[in-house]
């Protein structure tokens, strides 16, 4: 049983060297498609590549599917037979098989289009289908960055995918590119989650495997913390982890290293201004090119001593005039200097915001950026921010980038309040 191509390539031997494929080591899919090998369920090219970034075609995604799952059940004995797939097409057998366990169907006008390239959301609905998952509730697919982009007709299907872990999202697991077209790596990722769902495959560690838990607390920790979907939020997107003994300590103190670190991993930052050596940030510090790029980035800058002070607490003013200067958000609906006092007055303690801080503070408020637990017209600006409030105004950050989806809080800060 093969991942087939068009042209039928015969199977070859995996080249020398710690991957079966020349262009797999170091993509992404690679655990899945070297799992599937060894299945022989897949394989590659003569060339000795594996072409994980070429398209799959319908006829291509019958072939795996009934190689893959061939106990699925019979759902349909009576198959059709269409005008554009002859009895001697390579993948004929292969097309009426997948009809008879409801992984594929045919369209209105009695054509199969064998060699129409499936979207991701095609595939991924085949495969609830074909393995008789069911439907589910579709809170499940608010997840989803680009959720508007789901067609009708997939929503109670994406739901079951995403609730039992089928769904593989690279680069961002909260994007689903619902229409774009399926990948040869993809399809192997799709298909061993498949394997993984009937037991029939060891789960990978992947951080693209979509977790349908975002609102469920993961950490022993947080629970009942006020924080707690901001923080699975970034979980959730592969941004922040916990430590090794389920915890999130979510009311430590964070450093300007730890803060430096999030920031580049949230952001990935452009370099905007030259380099700064510092002389407290060794080469072999842990976050120097985290340091590095948050600075070079616009998010952070050293004291007049050329130090960072990477072991040094942030306050929570230091977080929001970060992010506010490092996400270019100055000109971005300014709060004009007559309204600016205006703004600040809505923290019952404005008076103890600092001076230099007051043209970012009254933007970040302006855009929704601040979060104050447990009051939100305390600003509290002077105190050390926690792990959790950091994750929380970095949260409100990718927001306004339009990269993750709004939590409602009652702590965020909003003008109308």
């Amino acid at each position: 049983a093969t991942l087939p191509t068009p042209e039928r390539p015969d199977p070859v031997a995996p080249p020398s060297g710690s991957s079966r494929f020349k262009d797999v080591p170091n993509h992404w899919s690679a655990g899945f498609i070297n799992a599937l090998v060894g299945k022989n369920l897949v394989q590659g090219f003569p060339d000795g590549s594996f072409r994980p970034e070429e398209t799959v075609t319908r006829a291509q995604f019958a072939a795996i599917a009934i190689a893959s799952f061939p106990d699925s059940a019979t759902v349909n004995p009576y198959p059709r037979r269409f005008n554009d797939v002859p009895r001697d097409f390579w993948a004929a057998a292969a097309i009426e098989q997948a009809q008879r366990q409801s992984f594929l169907q045919g369209f209105p006008d009695g054509s199969f289009r064998p060699n129409q390239s499936m979207s991701r959301i095609e595939a991924i609905v085949a495969l609830v289908s074909g393995l008789q998952l069911g439907s589910s509730a579709t809170d499940a697919i608010g997840i989803y960055q680009d959720r508007a982009q789901i067609p009708s007709y997939a929503v109670d299907r994406l739901a079951t995918a995403t609730k039992q872990r089928l769904v593989v999202n690279y680069p961002d697991p909260l994007r689903l590119r619902p229409m774009e077209s399926l990948r040869r790596g993809e399809l192997a990722a799709l298909i061993y989650q498949g394997l993984v769902s009937l037991g029939k495959a060891a789960l990978l560690p992947s951080p693209y495997i979509v977790r349908p838990d975002t609102t469920v607390p993961s950490f022993s920790d947080i629970p009942h913390h006020w924080a707690a979907n901001f923080i699975q939020g970034m979980v959730q997107a592969n941004l922040v982890q916990g430590y090794g003994d389920g915890s999130f300590r979510p009311d430590a103190p964070i450093t300007r290293s730890q803060y430096a670190s999030l920031l580049v991993k949230a952001f990935d930052p452009d370099p905007k201004r030259d380099r700064q050596v510092f002389r407290d940030v060794p080469a072999d510090h842990w976050a120097a090119t985290a340091i590095d790029r948050a600075c070079r980035g616009g998010f952070l800058s050293g004291f007049p001593d050329q130090t960072f002070g990477p072991d040094q607490g942030v306050l929570r003013v230091q977080v929001l005039v970060s992010l506010v200067a490092g996400l270019n958000l100055v000109e971005s609906g300014q709060v004009s200097t007559a309204d600016r006092a205006k703004v600040l007055e809505f923290y019952a303690d404005h008076d103890q915001i600092p001076a230099y801080s007051h043209p970012a503070v009254a933007q970040a408020t302006h855009l929704g950026l601040v979060v104050n637990f447990p009051d939100p017209k305390q600003l509290h600006a002077n105190d050390a921010a926690t792990r959790a409030e950091v994750v929380a105004m970095v949260y409100q950050g990718l927001v306004i980038q339009e990269r993750l989806p709004k939590i409602p809080s009652p702590y965020q800060v909003l003008l109308t309040q």
